[in-house]
């Protein structure tokens, strides 16, 4: 209902509130007697080119005049509503319910008030009140301005018509979709019309909604997700050189034919520059043959890895979140079956890393940055890199060059070690922490470690701030545990992420 017509129904009742008496009408009768019953209660005015003429009768046989005038509003009302023609059914919603039962009720308080004040479209023109013993009649007399009516009856079958196809139109056009086997947009209109129905709050709304979501759930069940390759390799940093190929097609369809058009979501796994993993989502459709190509991005990592592609539905499907728990079942049962219908590609991410020549300098430092004897750190990565495969070696500390600049350390390295080396892995690592822990010692190291390029001095790896905790008997034991692990953790990050 428009706000301007609410207004309009909100104004009526409220003159009709200000202006209508209780007073009977001048054409009161009682007891039979008085004037003559007028002619208009037998044989209704005709109606004219500006005005339309509607009766009302009410009866109540112990006297109670105000339950008959209850009963004559009620028939005058119903007389107006059938000429205006909507009927509320199964598919009307509450808001065009709602239009008609405030037009209605504007009606009723009008004619039960008993005044002959005109408003703008519709007045009580007469009243008859006749007693017959107990026995009380009212007869109501309304007349209605001819295109103020005319207009109220285009606006609510409009409204009515318009909510009748909420419902309806969606589902008519789901079956129509679905015999041209175009299974996915069926699918969304049919859970379009099931969004409509339980919405709506009319009666019978539940049955609308499960019909929509069985056939929702037939549609998609005939959908097939076909992978045209798997098993794919890339190298690290680098494209796939061949895209992830889907076909979505249907048994119902000649071989080799799909359905264009369908929106596929695909998850893969990413590596943020924190170093932490997350699921990147990105939506692609079908082509006119029904075919998808998916070219992943340049992985950041190195390792096997699988990535999805299923039907999206999440635009059509968020409308349904908010159904109440007894129509939950059915939207339960769409989505999964939706994602029954999710396929997996397998690949492989390789890095040229281990075939490089890698040196390793990397100094272990105190809390007031003094450099310790030991290089604990550099053997833990050097323990993983071996491990790898890696062709590694480590080189002596330099401590002044290791807190010069970058761009000084790997031009004094590459000219150093020209020709046996073509990568360096450096930088310092420190005692952030330490405290005795009962009979145990716990000590905490901190740094920063990257890899580069001796060539280019193109920085291709670097850790962040890092920090490893461990325990020992005595304090030496737990700094060198702390200096080790830390060294592994760095090991493990770069056979992860080295090009």
């Amino acid at each position: 209902m428009t706000k301007r017509a609410g207004l309009k129904l909100t104004l009526i009742v409220a003159v009709l509130t200000l202006l209508l008496g209780c007073a009977s009408s001048p054409s009161d009768s009682q007891d039979g007697g008085g004037e003559d019953m007028p002619g208009w209660v037998t044989n209704p005015p005709a109606d004219t080119a500006e005005e339309m003429y509607f009766v009302g009768a009410g009866s109540d046989s112990d006297g109670n005049e105000a339950a008959a005038r209850q009963q004559a509003a009620a028939d005058l009302v119903s007389s107006i509503t059938r000429f205006l023609g909507v009927r509320v059914t199964s598919d009307t919603t509450v808001e065009a319910k709602d239009s008609l039962d405030q037009f209605t009720s504007s009606l009723s308080q009008t004619i039960t008030e008993k005044s002959d004040a005109r408003l703008s479209s519709f007045t009580i023109e007469d009243t008859y009140i006749e007693y017959r013993g107990n026995l009380v009649n009212v007869y109501v007399l309304g007349e209605y301005d001819k295109d103020a009516l005319l207009e109220e009856k285009a606006r609510l079958q409009a409204l009515f018509e318009e909510q009748q196809e909420a419902v309806s139109g969606p589902e008519l056009e789901g079956d129509r979709l679905a015999s041209q086997k175009k299974y996915y947009d069926a699918a969304v209109q049919y859970l379009t019309a099931a969004t409509a129905a339980y919405k709506s709050g009319i009666d019978n709304a539940d049955i609308k909604y499960e019909r929509n979501m069985t056939k929702a759930r037939e549609v998609i069940s005939k959908i097939e997700l076909n992978k045209l390759n798997d098993d794919l390799t890339s190298n690290i940093k680098e494209p796939f050189s061949t895209p992830f190929r889907l076909l979505v097609t249907s048994q119902d369809l000649p071989g080799g034919e799909g359905i264009g058009g369908v929106p596929i979501k695909v998850v893969y796994k990413e590596i943020r520059s924190n170093g932490r993993a997350r699921m990147a989502r990105e939506v692609v459709a079908t082509d006119g043959l029904g075919k998808v190509e998916f070219t992943r991005p340049a992985p950041q990592f190195v390792g096997r890895e699988q990535l999805s592609m299923e039907l999206d539905f999440s635009a059509t499907l968020e409308a349904l979140e908010e159904v109440p728990d007894s129509l939950y079942p059915q939207l339960e049962a769409v989505e999964d079956l939706i994602a029954d219908k999710e396929v997996k590609f397998s690949y492989t991410v390789v890095s040229k890393a281990r075939e490089i020549p890698t040196a390793i300098m990397i100094a272990d430092m105190d809390n007031g940055g003094t450099t310790l004897d030991k290089t604990e750190t550099a053997s833990g990565v050097l323990e993983v890199l071996s491990k790898e495969g890696f062709s590694v070696g480590t080189l002596p500390v330099q401590t002044a060059l290791l807190q010069g600049s970058d761009s000084q350390l790997i031009e004094q390295v590459s000219s150093q070690y020209e020709g046996r080396y073509e990568r360096v892995v450096f930088g310092t690592v420190s005692i952030s922490d330490f405290r005795e822990d009962g009979s145990r010692y716990m000590v905490k190291v901190s740094g920063n470690i990257k890899a580069a390029d001796l060539e280019t001095g193109e920085i291709l790896y670097s850790s962040g701030s890092m920090f490893k905790s461990a325990l020992g008997q005595n304090l030496q034991s737990a700094m060198s545990a702390a200096f080790k692990q830390f060294g592994k953790m760095v090991g493990e990050s770069l056979t992860m992420s080295l090009p």
